[in-house]
């Protein structure tokens, strides 16, 4: 498509748009090779048509933080895009599967994926804020599959089509929490909160995207490097703003607020297209603030062992200690040390990072401090600037700043290339360290490990 390549980059990340020249380029093959007559098979062709729409929202969101204008967006999914899409659907639709069942057609899908949820909100966005027409929007079931129910996206879906079916329960797994919860159940608990409160509550929000996104790319100034690449913005916030009448104008300056997306909305779709909806209400179902974890009384806890350690390094938090139990079971002696911790780490609860990973081994550190509710810890200033000499000005930055707020950084030595950590409140200590020694584990203070 042609685009004006000179306007400026919305990605507020990117200092060469020679990554986006080149994601694009990419995808503008791959659609060449269906176009043109290759001699490939139906097998390779059916690879590139189940793709198909998956690339057409990337390629979408990569005009957009490359800084296409969203008129030339517009273009390009209405003369290209959506007709593609049409074509590889009905390419797909004439060759059944072997037992004479219909093929999908290469839908955007609702699953576990954090990556494929982001990219399906980001097309829901365009088509609420661009599309005049709400028949693709009323259409959502040939282009959308859920193969498992997600409530934000039902919200914000409802809130734009009144018929779209919104459930009584939803399954929030830890598998779930770990994927993609995260970054959702902050916004609906935004949603939640009453009409007077929310702007703030979006504020506050918006003001720890990015460390939510940390999991996703988003790396701070300090971290990244020459091929650092995040390609995104908070569109379920945008959508939550359009869909409940919000005013934004507390957090609209935010450099991954899209809001360019939400003043077209504003202007162009909200009193026409959508002049249905009465001011403010959204998706007209009642929404509750999430309930805070369970947290077990470590005084009055019966629980001894190994089962007794898992929970101290945890904090008390009843369901990230079950979720460990059921990984790692109840072992006499830790055989599997790097196992235990990659499961504390994935749950918020423990460092485990390559000697040289600072930018994860910082993205740690801020969960177990968010985690035990004492505050945001923020990394020091990048000297040095990677490596495992920043590593160790993390860690003794973090151990430092915990002391006083009731905590003891304890290491794990698990004799390889890799930094392990947990942080055990201070009444603890010495009850964690002969847990420890009991279950095999050799344990250090930082002031044997992280000096230079």
């Amino acid at each position: 498509m042609m685009w004006d390549e000179k306007r400026p980059m919305r990605d507020p990340g990117a200092t060469d748009k020679a990554f986006y020249n080149i994601k694009l380029e990419y995808i503008f093959d791959r659609r060449m090779h269906l176009l043109e007559d290759n001699g490939y098979t139906d097998e390779i062709l059916m690879r590139f048509h189940y793709e198909r729409f998956r690339e057409i929202a990337e390629y979408m969101l990569y005009l957009y933080g490359a800084g296409a204008s969203l008129v030339d967006i517009s273009n390009y999914f209405d003369d290209e895009g959506w007709p593609d899409y049409r074509r590889s659907a009905e390419f797909i639709k004439l060759r059944p599967l072997p037992d004479g069942k219909p093929r999908h057609p290469g839908y955007l899908s609702v699953d576990e994926s954090p990556l494929r949820s982001r990219r399906i909100i980001f097309f829901i966005a365009f088509l609420v804020c661009m599309d005049k027409s709400s028949d693709r929007l009323h259409d959502y079931k040939c282009w959308m599959h859920v193969e498992i129910p997600c409530r934000l996206i039902d919200v914000l879906l409802k809130s734009f089509i009144p018929k779209y079916p919104y459930l009584v329960d939803y399954e929030v797994s830890s598998e779930l929490r770990n994927y993609r919860e995260w970054w959702m159940t902050p916004l609906l608990d935004a949603l939640a909160q009453l009409p007077e409160q929310r702007p703030a509550a979006l504020a506050a929000h918006m003001g720890n995207w990015c460390r939510l996104m940390r999991p996703l790319g988003w790396k701070p100034k300090h971290a990244r490097g020459k091929s650092y690449f995040f390609c995104d913005f908070a569109f379920e916030v945008a959508l939550a703003v359009c869909a409940y009448d919000i005013d934004d104008s507390s957090f609209r300056d935010h450099p991954h607020y899209p809001r360019d997306l939400v003043d077209h909305y504003r202007e162009h779709i909200r009193h026409i297209r959508d002049a249905w909806r009465a001011e403010g209400v959204g998706a007209s179902v009642e929404l509750f603030p999430s309930a805070p974890p369970k947290r077990i009384d470590l005084a009055q806890s019966k629980r001894k062992n190994f089962a007794r350690w898992v929970e101290l390094a945890c904090d008390g938090y009843d369901d990230a200690v079950e979720d460990v139990l059921k990984t790692m079971g109840k072992p006499r002696k830790v055989e599997n040390l790097f196992g235990l911790l990659e499961a504390l780490a994935g749950l918020g609860h423990a460092i485990q990072a390559d000697i040289k990973d600072d930018d994860s081994l910082g993205c740690q550190a801020s969960d177990l401090s968010d985690a035990r509710g004492i505050g945001p810890f923020e990394a020091p200033a990048s000297d040095p600037p990677e490596g495992p000499g920043r590593c160790m000005a993390i860690l003794r930055a973090l151990a430092a700043w915990v002391a006083p707020r009731g905590y003891r950084m304890i290491d794990l030595d698990d004799e390889d290339d890799a930094w392990h950590a947990v942080l055990v409140r201070a009444e603890y200590h010495e009850e964690f360290l002969a847990l420890s020694r009991s279950l095999g584990l050799r344990t250090r203070t930082p002031e044997q490990v992280y000096e230079d």
